[in-house]
């Protein structure tokens, strides 16, 4: 499984603290290791996780694209200095694209565009 299909652990986090609760086909699993480190990995059997440990739910581009608003466009290269000022001073340029989804349906939730 490609880990770029899906929103980062971080973006994931962001979601959940921000009160969006997606049903996902993936999770973002915690397993600790030495030192009390968190390793996390991405997985589809929900079945496979240690029970008490974190989970987050893993976003794929299509299912945070379904959760914004009918009639969200994304036009590529346009100057969004233009528009979404707001939101472009957050940081839309991201690496991951579902990060990027995520991101905008963060700011429109909060907004409620």
């Amino acid at each position: 499984m490609n880990a770029l299909d899906h929103a980062s652990i971080e973006a994931s986090r962001r979601l959940v603290d921000n009160g969006i609760v997606l049903e996902t086909d993936s999770l973002w699993g915690c397993m600790y290791v030495i030192q009390e480190k968190e390793e996390w990995y991405i997985r589809e059997d929900r079945d496979d996780f240690i029970r008490g440990m974190p989970t987050y739910p893993a976003p794929s581009m299509a299912e945070a694209w379904r959760e914004l608003p009918i009639g969200t466009t994304i036009i590529k290269g346009v100057n969004f200095n233009t528009c979404l000022k707001d939101f472009n001073d957050k940081h839309w340029y991201d690496t991951n694209p579902a990060d990027a989804l995520i991101d905008l349906l963060i700011w429109v939730r909060k907004e409620k565009v």
